[in-house]
């Protein structure tokens, strides 16, 4: 019925969407302990502008949809943001580590 699959692929979008949020907070949270000298910060900029460029692409599909965000956003942007800080913390390893696996999943 076209008001399930609407809804469906309303949710499709959110769910993109959400995860190129949450990665472009994760990389913010890991630059902004790393810095931009380190070779690991280096690709982790370069990965960041492509999410970037990737949620840009699903915020405009959902302004042009009508979808809304994920209600857990807020949620999403602290914890992504914390995720990156702790995993750079810890080290360039930890932080290309959470990278492989942001960008696996």
């Amino acid at each position: 019925r076209p008001g399930d699959r609407r809804e469906a692929t309303a949710s499709m979008i959110r769910v993109d969407q959400a995860g190129e949020f949450g990665a472009t907070r994760i990389y913010a949270g890991q630059l902004a302990v790393l810095g931009d000298r380190s070779p690991a910060a280096r690709a982790i900029a370069a990965m960041a502008v492509q999410e970037a460029e990737h949620r840009a692409f699903f915020d405009a599909m959902m302004a042009k949809r009508g979808v809304r965000p994920t209600l857990l956003a807020p949620l999403w942007d602290v914890a992504g943001y914390a995720l990156g800080a702790i995993t750079a913390t810890i080290g360039p390893e930890a932080a290309m580590a959470c990278t492989v696996a942001v960008e696996t999943e």
